[in-house]
């Protein structure tokens, strides 16, 4: 119940500042309520010291979360109240003189009536925060002792090493490969009878949530998809969706086809009915043998639905299903079908997961030794690992991907040697009983995968925090003495919530807070770690602490949930860091429930059943549009919304976007039927911090934009915004401005009212003006009805160029697109970043279109930038800059194919911190004459082929190619010698050798033109010739219109 704790004191610690600086405004308030507001401050501020004691507290009787419930609620109350002052009243005049007395008094007389109505709401708040504080004293709430045996919650981190940048890599799950080999019978005998039959074929996999039944069907899905014409995967859940599956198929399906994203892009897909996806369906999946993945069906009906959209009498269709519910299964299986009855872990496997979690890689290579007596138990074999484990056991090892639920495990003892010793007396037995304690503990677990990883994950974590001082026995008997009466026996719902809430209540206030926020996000949804971020910032939830700036503070608290298995990492960016993660369903369910009996989140269109909101709503998420979500909308007070997200439609919304008057967070991302009109009434948000509008099909922005005083990050990627009007220079307190569209090379055009955002830390998608531009929206766009927006001249570039150096705050700084500029305009722009680079700037993207401002201006820089993170440089690059040697501190860096010489990899093999090297192309460029002669020029003066040198790139782990054509490229015996992944993305390529000699390969992600089949096999021939622990090799069809060069 702490989440009522954190989200009280956030809420009360943002309000009392707030507070203090409206007593500070003179003529704002009429006599008597600067007495009254006086009062509700001191009361809240004592509140507020009670709630950081509560913090502290493990547990809460009933009496003390109903009162800080009521904490929560007024003080909501109260901030909006306060935001409502401010908008309706206005900047006060300020300063001296006849003139400015006038105004004062014409102001005081203008919002009289207006300032009585808020002395009136004042006081009756007055009111309410009395009789809360009364009644703390009155029903003994002030009474904090509780049991000396209660578990004292401590702190969220925030003074942890960030993680190590890693890849995220498919392992084999624990406990699944007994089933793997009975199921790869099925799929076998699915090849043998490909040609006798014609007749659709069924796996049902049924049993209880959480014991891994979509790990094991994806499992079988990566396994032998590769032998089918083309596969795509869906989810059902509860609330079943009949269009909207059929639509992720046929766009899975589209996407497998050569050349179909060009010659038929699915326009007005969202708008077609059954009859139109079915009928596209039949069209696709003619003459191919298909594999179709449907996860957590739940009811016959919606079974049926389904299969008869698939065609029948195709040349042969492959359909796994996964439920929780036999006779589901049963229905799935009447015809040509197999069942199979997934079992919990036996307790051997159960085991051997949990000691994988807790005794997950350690983060630096001096601990090795000791982690190897740890993992195998024999302190004078250190080294030896039992077989059949894939732990990892080295530092430069990526993260153990566990259990059949996919979960990542990454620095479970972090930075706390001293703690070694307690996983040493896991997992070798040296306590006086500690592995008899964790098998106790296990058995409360069912053999449920789900239930392990959680409770491993606390384990874990509690090991590395270093704040539990007793015996690691001792804690493990305690925690299955919460657990009692749990999964052992048989599996229920319960026995998982019970498993769930030890797990939950280890949690600090602020991360119970966050955790439960992520219910905002449907079943299923992989969600950016940078998405969520920023919205927990821009709820308040995130304060700086301990030196750290407030993004540093959410990585902190993102990387502990991570750590925690309470969410998992499904995919990470170049640079090794998370992109996106998901969270289980059962995880998901659980906290769905807690936010809502709280009255934290408030879910329409779900996946589950939630009561309709008995309190006023304060953060409300759409999941869907029709009829039915529209109607319950309608019927919500929704004046004191302050987050607002809908997923895929709007429709929901049209009738009532004017009652969200104090909304801070909105979140519309790929949201359809916003409209111009909708988007005028959104800019009277006055209160917004937060706004995303990526992936809708807005085309300009209008001018009331600049009315949004308190907006922070603004959000218009992949849409068709080119131009911003002149009133954005007023929004001061912009922090991430995220523009343009990657994959089509869509900019956003710099202006000067841009560089007025001074506070802007993120800058991206940004186009400049030049004497030309190619390749991008012309500058010279028509002056609107409006005349906000204007062309660009020669004065007005130049105006840009030397702003831009005003944005010290810079942190990223990406340019897709810079117009052909004159010389003076280079050594501004080459200037600019020389001295935002000399500031804040970590992160440096340019595409210079071939116009030759990286290889005339930039290689010649005198000031290079050496302080970056992440560098990319793409266009006209025949050559690499020579001080790139000095970026000492760079972990990714994107460049030019056409600079990819022996001469440039010798250069770069000096870099001692890289991580991520990539050379790309896009397939317009790649037709640019001048870029073919480079790269001929290039592969001749390296005697006819690329070498990769032996020695260097010490901490390289990925390697990227992507462009339609590859020259031959060549590594060298003990060439790259940490690297893990290699990706290649061509259409044609000239040759690949030597990847034997690439010690640490991992993985291999090759797309290949649909063209070139032979060359996609010959590649995976030549990678499984690798004896040594070959890599996987993951084949996919290239696709030039999806292809991004920054990633």
């Amino acid at each position: 119940m702490d989440l009522i704790v954190g989200a009280s004191s956030n809420a009360v610690k943002s309000l009392v500042g707030k507070l203090g600086s409206l007593l500070a405004q003179e003529y704002t308030l009429i006599q008597g309520v600067r007495d009254d507001i006086q009062y509700i401050n001191d009361e809240l501020a004592s509140m507020q010291a009670f709630l950081n004691r509560t913090k502290r507290a493990g547990s809460h009787d009933e009496q003390r979360q109903d009162w800080m419930k009521q904490v929560r609620e007024v003080s909501y109350d109260i901030e909006d109240c306060v935001d409502d002052v401010n908008h309706r009243l206005g900047h006060e005049p300020r300063g001296n003189g006849k003139l400015m007395y006038i105004r004062k008094k014409w102001y005081f007389l203008t919002t009289m009536y207006v300032r009585r109505c808020i002395a009136a709401e004042i006081g009756n708040l007055k009111v309410r925060a009395q009789q809360v504080s009364d009644r703390r004293t009155r029903y003994g709430v002030d009474n904090l002792r509780g049991s000396s045996s209660e578990p004292v919650v401590a702190d969220a981190p925030t003074d942890r090493v960030a993680p190590p940048p890693e890849l995220i890599g498919t392992k084999q799950p624990v406990g699944v490969e007994d089933a793997m080999n009975e199921l790869g019978g099925w799929f076998k005998a699915e090849q043998r009878t490909t040609q006798q039959s014609t007749e659709k074929r069924f796996l049902a996999i049924f049993g209880f949530g959480g014991l891994g039944k979509t790990t094991l069907a994806m499992e079988l899905y990566r396994r032998f998809g590769d032998d089918f014409d083309c596969r795509a995967s869906v989810q059902a859940s509860q609330k079943f969706n009949l269009l909207m599956i059929l639509r992720s198929l046929v766009k899975q399906f589209h996407e497998q086809q050569a050349g179909a994203s060009l010659n038929d892009p699915l326009e007005g897909i969202e708008e077609w009915g059954e009859k139109d996806l079915r009928k596209k369906l039949v069209h696709q999946l003619k003459d191919k043998r298909y594999l179709v993945l449907i996860d957590d069906i739940w009811s016959v009906s919606a079974w049926e639905n389904i299969n008869d959209s698939l065609p029948e009498r195709v040349k042969c269709g492959s359909v796994v299903v996964t439920t929780r519910f036999k006779s589901v299964a049963v229905a799935c299986c009447r015809r040509n079908g197999r069942l199979y009855d997934h079992k919990p872990l036996l307790e051997e496997n159960s085991y051997k997961l949990f000691r994988q979690i807790v005794s997950s890689a350690p983060d630096n290579a001096s601990k090795a030794s000791l982690y190897g007596q740890i993992l195998s138990g024999t302190p004078d074999n250190p080294t030896k690992a039992p077989s059949g484990d894939h732990i990892v056991t080295s530092a430069s090892d990526s993260p153990t991907e566990a259990a059949s639920h996919g979960i990542i495990i990454s620095g479970a003892v972090g930075n706390n040697p001293t703690k070694a010793v307690a996983h040493g007396q896991i997992m070798s037995g040296t306590s006086d009983n500690p592995i008899g304690d964790a098998q106790a503990l296990l058995k409360k677990c069912g053999g449920l995968p789900l239930a392990i990883i959680v409770v491993a994950g606390l384990v874990a974590s509690k090991l590395r925090s270093g704040t539990s001082s007793k015996p690691i026995d001792n804690y493990l008997a305690e925690v299955d003495k919460a657990l009692s009466g749990g999964l052992e026996t048989h599996l229920s719902t319960e026995g998982v919530t019970k498993v769930l809430d030890q797990c939950y209540n280890d949690l600090p206030a602020d991360l119970k807070t966050c955790l439960l926020y992520l219910s905002m996000f449907p079943k299923g949804s992989f969600v950016s770690r940078k998405r969520l971020i920023r919205r927990w910032i821009g709820e308040g939830f995130i304060i700086q602490k301990h030196g750290k700036t407030i993004e540093e503070v959410a990585e902190d608290y993102f990387n502990e949930l991570i750590s925690r298995n309470l969410i998992r990492a499904v995919d990470n960016s170049s640079n090794g860091k998370v992109k996106t993660y998901q969270i289980h369903d059962m995880v998901l369910e659980y906290i769905v429930s807690k936010s809502s009996d709280e009255n934290f989140i408030t879910v329409v269109g779900g996946h589950w059943q939630t009561p309709f909101p008995s309190y006023k709503v304060r953060r409300l998420s759409i999941h869907r549009s029709a009829r039915e979500e529209k109607e319950t909308v309608e019927r919500m007070k929704l004046s004191h919304v302050r987050s607002l997200t809908a997923f895929d439609s709007f429709k929901a919304l049209h009738s009532c976007l004017l009652k969200f008057q104090i909304l801070q967070v909105l979140d519309l991302e790929s949201c359809r039927d916003l409209s111009s009109h909708q988007l005028q009434k959104i800019c009277k948000m006055h209160q917004l911090k937060y706004l995303s509008l990526r992936r809708t099909d807005i085309e300009e922005i209008p001018a009331e934009i600049g009315k949004l005083e308190y907006l922070e990050v603004f959000d218009i990627r992949e849409t068709e915004v080119s131009e911003l009007p002149q009133s954005v220079g007023g929004l001061k307190r912009m922090t991430h401005l995220l523009a343009g569209n990657k994959s089509k090379r869509k900019a956003l055009i710099m202006t000067e009212e841009i560089t007025k955002m001074t506070a802007l830390k993120t800058l991206s998608g940004m186009g400049i003006c030049g004497t030309t531009t190619a390749g991008m929206v012309r500058f010279t766009r028509k002056t609107t009805a409006t005349g906000l927006f204007k062309s660009a001249s020669r004065g007005s570039c130049k105006q840009v160029l030397q702003a831009l150096e005003k944005l010290t705050n810079l942190k990223k700084l990406s340019l897709y697109i810079l117009g052909k500029l004159e010389e003076e305009d280079e050594i501004l722009l080459l200037s600019a970043i020389e001295h935002l680079s000399s500031c804040s700037l970590k992160f440096l993207a340019v595409d210079d279109g071939f116009t030759g401002f990286l290889e005339e201006s930039l290689s010649s820089s005198k000031a290079p930038p050496e302080h970056l993170h992440t560098l990319e440089l793409c266009g006209n690059l025949f050559e690499v800059p020579k001080w790139i040697v000095s970026m000492h501190g760079l972990e990714k860096l994107t460049l030019s194919l056409t600079s990819l010489r022996t001469d440039t990899l010798m250069l770069l093999s000096e870099l001692p911190e890289l991580f991520s090297l990539t050379f790309s192309l896009d397939a317009a460029k790649s037709k640019n004459g001048s870029a073919l002669e480079i790269l001929h020029k290039n592969t001749m003066n390296s005697g006819g082929e690329i070498f990769v040198p032996d020695g260097g790139f010490g901490k390289l782990k990925l390697l990227r190619l992507l462009a339609p054509f590859l020259p031959p490229l060549s590594f060298v015996e003990g060439a790259m010698p940490t690297l893990q992944r290699l990706e290649l993305r061509f259409r044609t390529a000239y040759g690949v050798h030597g990847l034997e000699n690439l010690a640490s390969l991992r993985q291999i992600f090759l797309a290949v033109s649909s063209k070139a089949p032979k060359a996609a096999e010959e590649k995976k021939r030549l990678a499984n010739k690798i004896e040594k622990n070959p890599p996987t090799v993951i084949v996919d069809e290239y696709n030039e219109s999806s292809m991004e060069v920054y990633q």
